[in-house]
């Protein structure tokens, strides 16, 4: 054993990174399916990855908003998720249709949420939406966290804000949902697809046998500028 005063130290010390530990989220692993057969086929493992960023591209109407609804309908019951509704285009009761329990859905609608696509200089018009999406992602509260912010490819600043949505995802261990128009930002992500609709209909009802799947996008670096967006 180690001198009296050594043994205090690293008891007092040994006590401390309880403390830290007890104060730190689960650390939550694994991947979490969507349910949608067309979309769990082209993902690796069959689902989506815990502590990571995922982007799912695709048009107006492509079954992008289904899916990240999928998800979360099949979370745990004592699992929680969050939505920065950048575009203020989430209706509640569609996700209700979906399965989603409200109830345990926080939805953020950042100032300035469906005002449009903002010009590409436009960065203090995302800020908000951004800093929701690093706080939500990183707080370890929610299983899942959707980001359906609508940025302009060329943003100054991308690459600090793509790699701090990164970690925080890391961090908090939440299934992070990127929904993309296919020409917008581009962050890193673990996991790209491009979502869309076969067999005909639309993304909400799928009707006369369509079903939403997806196709696996080529990976590549985030796209933007230098300047900081902080």
């Amino acid at each position: 054993m180690p001198p009296d005063p050594d043994r205090h130290l690293v008891i007092a010390r040994l006590r401390e990174e309880i403390r830290r530990i007890e104060r730190s989220p689960a650390r939550r692993e694994g991947r979490v399916a969507s349910g949608l057969a067309g979309v769990d086929a082209a993902l690796p493992g069959g689902g989506f990855p815990r502590g990571a960023l995922s982007e799912l591209s695709g048009g107006p109407a492509s079954g992008k908003t289904a899916v990240a609804l999928a998800l979360v309908a099949g979370l745990g019951r004592e699992e929680l998720a969050a939505w920065v509704d950048g575009r203020g285009e989430l209706y509640p009761p569609a996700a209700a249709a979906h399965g989603v329990d409200l109830g345990r859905l926080l939805v953020v609608r950042p100032s300035g949420a469906g005002a449009g696509r903002p010009e590409p200089s436009g960065a203090g018009s995302v800020r908000p939406g951004l800093w929701a999406a690093e706080a939500l992602l990183a707080s370890g509260a929610f299983a899942s966290v959707v980001v359906d912010l609508p940025i302009a490819a060329r943003l100054p600043g991308a690459d600090a804000a793509g790699r701090r949505l990164q970690a925080a995802a890391e961090r908090g261990g939440a299934v992070g949902l990127w929904l993309s128009p296919g020409d917008g930002l581009r962050i890193p992500a673990a996991v790209r697809v491009e979502i869309a609709i076969e067999g005909g209909g639309r993304a909400a009802h799928a009707p006369g046998g369509a079903r939403i799947v997806a196709r696996p996008l080529r990976s590549s670096g985030p796209r933007g500028g230098g300047s900081r967006v902080a």
